[in-house]
């Protein structure tokens, strides 16, 4: 590198403060920490997390752009979308493409389920391939072995929280404790943890063992679920699959969204009584759940249960329904979810009454 020979690397931005660096990778602040020889130059960079695609880059990929915008306006305006089943069926395609970069230029290129397939099953193999390179033998057994067995867990109709034992026998927090944090550092898994009651500020149950898991990529994780799109995305077909799969999905998906958005989510579970799949908090530090639902089957009774004992000023049900409003319930189409943020002036206070 030619400013090397100029600047010595420890003064690089004292002595030329006029070029700027740009540097990738994946696994770059887990590397830093692990080789002694370096040090990290705190206050002299500035960190972007990058994801994978979420549905809004999606639809720019598919150049609709004037899509993304309308949904916007839309979701603003808090009035329904004109182009509603054009965008659940993309939605729905998205779910099996996912934002995974090669992925989704592996579909755009071939419009080809198997070339997709393939292409996602080979990115899943070096990640997986990854893990031997970064981690001791053991810690990378371990690693795969969550990462193979957080689909299945979450396919669960009931009760979707990470369990070891699912695992391993007898297995215990302390030996996959180190493998799971470094799944999370290096963005290919993310724990939603589960707290102790729907008041903020949030507080994880007992030491944050009570958790969901979920993988970096939605399409990543209905390939690795089996799933066919071509079933999937057909109406008849769609209803064939089960539907905890179906959920699995859904979810990963939201939680997806709201990490792109850098929106901090939690669950909360009342024993057998009640689950909300998300909870935030908007600026105000109030609490708005969020309920989900893979289709637009909207009956369910924890949403109740949690705004009769908690009271919140705004509730979001994210489904297949159009958009609308009412007795400060916010419903949600499920492909307007990246527009859900925790600044959103529809989750501001000073909006919460106009929504009763």
């Amino acid at each position: 590198m030619y400013t090397h020979h100029t600047c010595h690397q420890e003064h690089f931005a004292e002595k030329c403060p006029e070029t700027y660096i740009i540097a990738t990778g994946s696994l770059f602040g887990i590397i830093v920490h692990r080789e002694t020889q370096y040090s990290f130059p705190v206050g002299k960079v500035e960190i972007v997390h990058l994801f994978p695609l979420d549905f809004e880059e999606y639809l720019w990929a598919q150049d609709k752009s004037v899509w993304t915008q309308g949904i916007r306006e839309c979701f603003g305006q808090v009035r329904p979308f004109p182009a509603h089943r054009e965008a659940l069926a993309l939605y729905r395609e998205y779910l099996m493409v996912g934002g995974l970069p090669a992925a989704v230029n592996s579909w755009l290129a071939n419009n080809d389920f198997s070339e997709l397939r393939a292409t996602q099953r080979n990115l899943a193999a070096l990640y997986s391939a990854d893990m031997g390179m970064y981690l001791e033998d053991l810690d990378a057994s371990r690693a795969r072995a969550i990462w193979s067995s957080i689909p299945r867990q979450l396919a669960r109709e009931l009760n979707k929280k990470f369990k070891l034992s699912d695992i391993q026998s007898g297995a215990r927090q302390h030996q996959f404790e180190a493998p799971f944090t470094w799944l999370v550092n290096a963005g290919l898994v993310s724990r939603h943890h589960q707290v102790t009651s729907g008041e903020t500020p949030f507080e994880p149950r007992g030491d944050g063992s009570f958790f969901k898991a979920y993988l970096l990529d939605v399409g990543l994780l209905s390939s690795q679920m089996g799933i066919r799109p071509d079933v999937f995305l057909d109406a008849s077909g769609y209803g064939q699959i089960a539907a905890g799969f179906r959920g699995a999905l859904t979810e990963n998906y939201v939680k997806q969204s709201l990490d792109v958005n850098e929106v901090e989510s939690y669950y909360w579970n009342s024993g057998n009584k009640a689950e909300i799949d998300f909870l935030i908090q908007d600026a105000c530090m109030h609490v708005v759940p969020i309920e989900v639902k893979s289709a637009d089957n909207v009956q369910s009774k924890s949403l109740k249960v949690f705004r009769e004992k908690y009271n919140p000023p705004l509730s979001i049900r994210l489904s297949a329904t159009n958009l609308g409003k009412a007795n400060g319930l916010l419903t949600v189409p499920l492909y307007a979810a990246f527009c859900i943020t925790d600044s959103n002036s529809e989750l501001d206070g000073r909006q919460f009454h106009t929504l009763r």
